[in-house]
């Protein structure tokens, strides 16, 4: 069970200690002085980045059905990206067979919340780092994530109807 909130609480733990690493090696000093001297900007800086994620997953986690995560490209852009066009049907589909059972959040990479995709995807390459990420979460629980790739309707649909019979 991949459950987001400590994903998310994963992310913000590696990004504090780059920072204080960061600090430390700028300063010459110890890891321990750095958060000794700096914790409170350290902690204001976290705080103000990860604002946004935190709302993006409050909303998904408190949805109380299962979620269908499609974080894209955004559509006014005129460099579009193929494979998010060539998901969209299917998109499209599981809100049609799923109406009200479900609930799609699209989201833009370009958006602050976008920066959840390397939330769920941390660790990977840049070359690996595709759009759109979709994803199908309940409960807070990640059941599946996919990158760089349009994901069949029938793939979504029975991680969707496992997710709702164990409701």
């Amino acid at each position: 069970m991949l459950d987001l909130y400590e994903i998310l609480d994963g992310h913000k733990n590696s990004f504090r200690i780059k920072i204080v690493e960061s600090l430390a090696s700028q300063h010459s000093i110890s890891n321990d002085a750095v958060i000794e001297q700096f914790n409170d900007n350290i902690e204001n800086m976290i705080k103000s980045r990860y604002n946004t994620l935190e709302q993006a997953v409050d909303a998904i986690c408190s949805a109380g059905k299962p979620v269908v995560l499609n974080l894209r490209r955004d559509r006014q852009r005129e460099d579009t990206c193929k494979i998010c066009e060539s998901n969209e049907p299917n998109i499209e589909a599981l809100d049609q067979m799923f109406r009200d059972s479900i609930c799609i959040f699209e989201i833009s990479e370009d958006s602050p919340a976008g920066a959840l995709y390397h939330v769920l995807f941390q660790g990977a390459p840049d070359d690996d780092q595709k759009l759109p990420l979709t994803a199908v979460i309940h409960n807070c629980d990640v059941k599946r994530v996919w990158a760089g790739k349009a994901v069949e309707t029938t793939v979504y649909a029975s991680l969707i109807k496992k997710a709702l019979k164990a409701t």
